[in-house]
């Protein structure tokens, strides 16, 4: 793995265009005005933050987190969570660029859907099936018997990605015993967030992260389907990676292809474990999927 110097950070993910690496992430600073973005050639070696979307000139006023850019139709497509100034809710934004480094502009000058209700965390699959958006509902204002709960739906996009069409769906709600330890909060929470999907062969694969983001306890899992919008089934070796010697609070990972076609994946680690908080730092690593009995398995190393 590599572990990289990009800290104060979280939600971190990685895009290749035209033989450079440029990663996005969240400001730990919740009062942040937008985004940044940092530059590479070889995933070991950083550039200095290079701000990238002043995001709070249009609807959002805080909380600018989880960016994810994709190169679609040849524009940079951003999506990404704000607190709306008019709701004080969080909800989900679309921006574009003609560049990997902005400045981006969003198109809408609006939350890209409103389903009243805080929704965070977008990421985006493209395959033979059609756009499909990921996202969160957020357990701020989600409360199921008592506790508040986050989990995540699936809709359909629009062409351009910079809509929303049809029905959305519950793909992931908490439900196993490891994604169970914000119970123990002192308001208790419970977990699924930070969603992204990709297709092997026949099977559609999603990680997600369970528990709280600020704890040791933040790890990344997996669950497959037959279908973009599920049902999806959580595997057995679940969590994926959590806590290790040098990896505490391992999440919001976003899968990316290198230059020589192969698959990683970039995440989140606690910069000081012996204090968790919402700085955090970017690591990357090399995914490898497997399948035993039905149940998809996966490494990240």
């Amino acid at each position: 793995m590599i572990i990289t110097d990009i800290i104060k950070i979280g939600d971190p993910q990685i895009l290749l265009y035209e033989g450079k690496y440029y990663c996005y992430a969240t400001n730990c600073d919740h009062f942040s005005t937008g985004f940044s973005v940092w530059v590479s050639e070889d995933l070991e070696n950083w550039s200095d933050e290079i701000p990238c979307f002043n995001a709070i000139e249009y609807w959002g006023k805080s909380h600018f987190w989880a960016p994810e850019v994709v190169y679609h139709n040849g524009k940079f497509v951003m999506h990404y969570t704000a607190k709306s100034r008019e709701l004080d809710s969080l909800r989900l934004g679309v921006a574009v660029s003609d560049s990997p480094t902005g400045p981006f502009v969003d198109v809408h000058n609006r939350p890209m859907f409103d389903l009243g209700y805080a929704t965070i965390d977008g990421s985006v699959l493209r395959c033979e099936e059609g756009n499909f958006f990921y996202y969160s509902r957020d357990c701020c204002e989600n409360i199921i018997d008592g506790i508040k709960t986050s989990q995540l739906y699936c809709v359909r996009m629009n062409d351009d990605l910079t809509e929303v069409v049809g029905e959305h769906v519950l793909v992931s709600t908490p439900t196993e015993e490891f994604e169970k330890k914000s119970l123990a909060m002192k308001v208790p929470h419970l977990w699924n967030e930070g969603p992204c999907v990709i297709k092997l062969g026949d099977k559609y694969v999603m990680n997600y992260s369970a528990n709280c983001y600020a704890t040791n306890d933040y790890a990344i899992c997996v669950s497959s389907a037959d279908s973009p919008m599920g049902p999806f089934v959580k595997s057995v070796n679940n969590p994926v990676l959590s806590c290790r010697e040098d990896l505490f609070g391992s999440g919001h990972n976003a899968f990316f292809a290198t230059k020589d076609g192969e698959l990683y994946t970039s995440f989140h680690i606690q910069t000081n474990p012996r204090e968790p908080s919402g700085d955090r730092r970017t690591v990357i690593g090399k995914v490898t999927f497997g399948e035993r009995n039905g149940q998809i398995y996966q490494t990240i190393e």
